[in-house]
């Protein structure tokens, strides 16, 4: 095994034995998992030459052989469809995929196979740096340590080179749990984590902002283009989308509410309008149903959710001006015969709380009363959303740290 700092910069050598220039790039395509080197960048006289790999006999740290004679016309300048590892990658912050973190890269591993000098993996380490500037023997007196490389199939480099010239950056990166790409992401700054973003689908992009840390949100949303951005949102908890822009300037909210599907941003604005520390502020959309519905058109109205929302367990019934009667359980349902109206099944007894109340009056009253979840009511007691256990729990710990998944329905 070889590196780059080791062949870099040395002499290049015709058939003849001829010096014609040195080694300035070697060029990859980073379609497998172990890329192999496409072509070589040698400067020559000045000027900048490709030579396709089926025209190099050896790289060794001695120097490059050629197979045949150099001429200078027959060589054009290196393409920028290929990733030049000196250039684009070397220094260059990357994902360690494996270890779920930013490395900088110090050096590249390279390994012959067959005919053909493949990419290995990445040196992050010390040894890395001493060896690029020629101090390789005194890192191995100073620093005993095995040498550890970090796979280049554990790599993604899409952080480093540009997106457009990598054709499909993060592949390996999306493949990640959302916690573990926001882990990642936070050691970014947010231009870096908003290119990210927009490089992950919608859903994984909006999953992984809602497990950001709140302090690196509003600057990565800040950072990302305006129709990114709203896209992520319409994909994230409504709940969770209204906290994200709370913490932007007002200006910036509208402009990329004005961007979101209607309904959706109708329910982000309607969760804004309430102070962050009050009951209104806290809740989340919930499952509303008419005290006259038959326990088949509940179940209904349940199946045609977008998503089935993990936390559901209990619907509220309103009467026909949409005040709080009563709640039902999934459980009433399933026990209850389809032909059963709701108001036959439902607790009529109904603990609640006013949109102005203050959270910490809303999280002792779901203790004291062992509920798993409140509504949320105005002053004329119609329904306006939920406060579960799990929004109580945000009080406490980061909101990231709790997945909500509820849509209101009517």
């Amino acid at each position: 095994m070889s590196f780059l700092s080791q062949v870099q910069g040395r002499p290049v050598f015709d058939a003849n034995g001829t010096r014609v220039g040195f080694l300035r790039d070697l060029l990859i395509q980073p379609d497998s998992p172990y890329p192999p080197v496409r072509s070589v960048a040698v400067m020559h006289e000045g000027r900048l030459h490709s030579i396709p790999w089926h025209e190099v006999a050896s790289i060794t740290p001695r120097g490059t052989a050629l197979r045949g004679s150099f001429s200078a016309l027959g060589y054009p300048e290196p393409s920028d469809d290929f990733v030049w590892l000196a250039r684009d990658v070397l220094d260059k912050q990357i994902v360690d995929t494996t270890g779920i973190k930013l490395v900088r890269v110090n050096d590249v591993a390279l390994t012959p196979l067959n005919d053909e000098l493949r990419v290995a993996g990445v040196d992050n380490s010390t040894n890395g740096l001493f060896r690029r500037v020629g101090l390789e023997r005194a890192a191995r007196v100073f620093n005993r340590k095995a040498q550890r490389l970090i796979d280049w199939e554990q790599v993604d480099i899409g952080t480093a080179v540009n997106e457009v010239r990598l054709k499909v950056p993060y592949d390996r990166l999306q493949r990640m749990r959302p916690a573990d790409i926001a882990e990642v992401v936070s050691q970014m700054s947010p231009g870096e984590a908003a290119d990210v973003l927009e490089a992950l689908d919608d859903e994984t992009a909006a999953r992984t902002m809602a497990e950001l840390p709140d302090e690196h949100q509003a600057a990565v949303l800040a950072a990302m283009e305006p129709e990114e951005a709203a896209d992520v949102l319409e994909e994230m908890e409504p709940d969770e989308a209204a906290d994200v822009l709370g913490d932007v300037g007002e200006g910036r909210a509208e402009e990329l509410m004005a961007l979101m599907e209607r309904e959706a941003a109708a329910e982000v604005r309607s969760l804004l309008a309430y102070p962050e520390d009050t009951a209104g502020g806290l809740m989340n959309t919930c499952v509303v149903v008419p005290q006259d519905e038959t326990v088949a058109q509940v179940v209904e109205r349940v199946r045609e959710l977008d998503e089935f929302q993990d936390d559901l367990h209990t619907l509220f019934a309103v009467d026909s001006d949409g005040r709080l009667v009563g709640s039902i359980t999934l459980r009433d349902l399933l026990f209850a015969a389809p032909g059963t109206h709701v108001s036959e099944i439902m607790r009529q007894e109904v603990e609640s709380v006013r949109l102005e109340d203050p959270d910490d009056a809303v999280a002792r009253k779901l203790v004291r009363y062992n509920l798993l979840a409140l509504p949320v009511v105005d002053r004329d007691y119609r329904v306006k959303g939920v406060v579960t256990v799990n929004d109580v729990l945000d009080l406490m710990t980061p909101r990231s740290w709790h997945r909500r998944t509820r849509r209101m329905i009517a």
